[in-house]
C-alpha cells in the first residue's frame, strides 16, 4: 500500500538524519488546493505530543505548500521550539509564501534540486476591501499604488501639487483603508520574517537578517520569481540552506506518493459538472487538502465543496403554479357545494408541494450568471 511505503520512507529519513520527521504536505491539485492554516498548528502539536518522550533533539519538517495564512508561521515555529531544540525544514519542491516563512525560522533549510522558496505574498486586497466597506472591491495593493506614482514621475518633472492631486485620486479609486490595510499587513509580514530569522539557534547579526528580508521583498517580490537553492544562498543570503544528495530519491518518491493521493494530475472542475445539467447544486465530498504524517500516525485534511448555480432574477416575478385538478365524475346528484368543498380539501393537502414545484421551475428558467462555491465541513481525520 502507498501508506506503508510513505511510512517506510519517513522512517528511512529519520534513521539517516537521526531526527524526528513530520511530513506536512498540502494539495496543489487544481480545484482542490490546500493552504497552511491555524488548524495545522493544532495538528502539529498533536503529532509531536504523541512522539513523547522526544529522545532526539531535532525535527525535520518535510514541507510542501504553495500558499497559506501568513500569521501561522510565527505560531507554528514558536510551538515547535518549545518542544525541540532544532528545527530543519526539508523542501522537496514548493515551499511558497507562508511555507517560506516557516523555513526562515528553521535552523537549516534542506532544499532538493527542485526546491523553491518564494516571496511571502500578501493576499488580494479585494477581500480586505469587502470587509471594510461591506461590498465588492477591485483587487488593489500597495505595489500597484507605488507603480502608478512611479509611472507619473517617469513623464518628467512633477510638481508637488500634481503629486498630491494624483495621490488623492488614487485614494478615491482604490480606497485609503484598503491600501492602508495592505501596507500594515506587509509590514507585519516583514517583521515576522525578521523575528523568525532571529529565532534560529545559530543566529546571524540583526544587520544580516535585515539584508535577507530586504532582498526577499525587493528582489523576489513578484509571484513568478521563485527562489531556487542556489538563489537562496547567493541571491537572498540564506547561508543555512543545505542539500542532502543521498536522500534526494527518498524526498522525490515521498512527494510523488502524496501527489498521487491528491490526484494532482486530475484537475477538479466542479463548475463544468453542473454546466448544461438540470441540477442547480451539487456537493463534492471528501476533497483531500493536506496530509500531516509521522512514523506513528497519519492525519488527512478533508473538505466538502458545495457548488451552486447563481441565477439572475428579473425585477418583476410572475409565478405560475400550474394547478391541474383531478377529473371528477359529476353526476346529477352532485351539488356545487360538494365540488368546491372537494377542491378546497384537495388544494389544502397539495398546495405547498405545487408551490415548491412552481418555484423550482421558476428558478431553473432564470438565466445563469455564474457559480457559487462554498467549502464546508472542513475536518482532520485519521487515515
Amino acid at each position: 500500500m502507498a501508506k506503508n511505503r510513505r511510512l517506510e520512507l519517513i522512517a528511512e529519513i529519520q534513521e539517516k538524519r537521526k531526527s524526528h520527521v513530520i511530513a506536512y504536505v498540502l494539495s496543489d491539485r487544481p480545484g482542490a488546493e490546500g493552504s497552511i492554516g491555524p488548524d495545522g498548528v493544532e495538528e502539529m502539536y498533536r503529532l509531536l505530543s504523541e512522539m513523547k518522550p522526544l529522545e532526539r533533539k531535532s525535527l525535520d519538517l518535510f514541507l510542501f505548500s504553495h500558499r497559506g495564512d501568513t500569521t501561522v508561521p510565527w505560531r507554528m515555529v514558536g510551538m515547535i521550539r518549545e518542544m525541540l531544540e532544532l528545527i530543519n525544514v526539508i523542501v522537496p519542491h514548493k515551499a511558497h509564501g507562508a511555507a517560506t516563512m516557516i523555513a526562515l525560522g528553521a535552523d537549516n533549510i534542506i532544499m532538493s534540486e527542485r526546491g523553491e522558496l518564494s516571496f511571502p505574498e500578501v493576499a488580494p486586497m479585494s477581500s480586505i476591501a469587502a470587509g471594510i466597506g461591506g461590498g465588492a472591491a477591485r483587487e488593489a495593493s500597495v505595489e500597484e499604488a507605488k507603480a502608478v506614482m512611479s509611472l507619473m514621475e517617469s513623464f518628467g518633472r512633477v510638481r508637488e501639487k500634481q503629486r498630491v492631486d494624483a495621490f488623492i485620486r488614487l485614494m478615491d479609486r482604490a480606497g485609503p483603508m484598503v491600501l492602508g490595510s495592505a501596507q500594515r499587513l506587509i509590514e507585519q509580514i516583514r517583521t515576522d520574517c525578521l523575528k523568525l530569522l532571529e529565532r534560529r539557534r545559530k543566529r546571524l547579526s540583526r544587520r544580516r537578517n535585515r539584508q535577507i528580508v530586504d532582498r526577499l521583498f525587493s528582489d523576489f517580490g513578484q509571484p513568478h520569481r521563485t527562489i531556487t537553492r542556489s538563489l537562496a544562498v547567493k541571491g537572498v543570503g540564506l547561508k543555512q540552506v543545505r542539500n542532502e544528495e543521498p536522500l534526494e530519491p527518498a524526498f522525490l518518491e515521498l512527494l510523488t506518493l502524496y501527489e498521487k493521493e491528491f490526484l494532482k494530475r486530475e484537475p477538479l472542475d466542479p463548475e463544468s459538472a453542473l454546466e448544461g445539467s438540470a441540477q442547480d447544486r451539487r456537493v463534492f465530498p471528501d476533497r483531500k487538502l493536506a496530509y500531516m504524517e509521522s512514523a506513528n500516525r497519519t492525519r488527512v485534511l478533508l473538505e466538502d465543496l458545495k457548488v451552486q448555480k447563481v441565477r439572475s432574477a428579473p425585477p418583476n416575478i410572475n409565478l405560475d403554479p400550474r394547478i391541474t385538478l383531478p377529473s371528477l365524475q359529476i353526476g346529477a346528484d352532485l351539488k356545487d357545494d360538494d365540488v368546491w368543498s372537494f377542491i378546497e380539501r384537495w388544494l389544502q393537502g397539495r398546495l405547498p408541494g405545487l408551490i415548491d414545484e412552481a418555484l423550482t421551475r421558476f428558478r431553473q428558467s432564470l438565466p445563469e450568471s455564474g457559480y457559487r462555491l462554498s467549502p464546508m465541513n472542513r475536518r482532520w481525520v485519521d487515515e
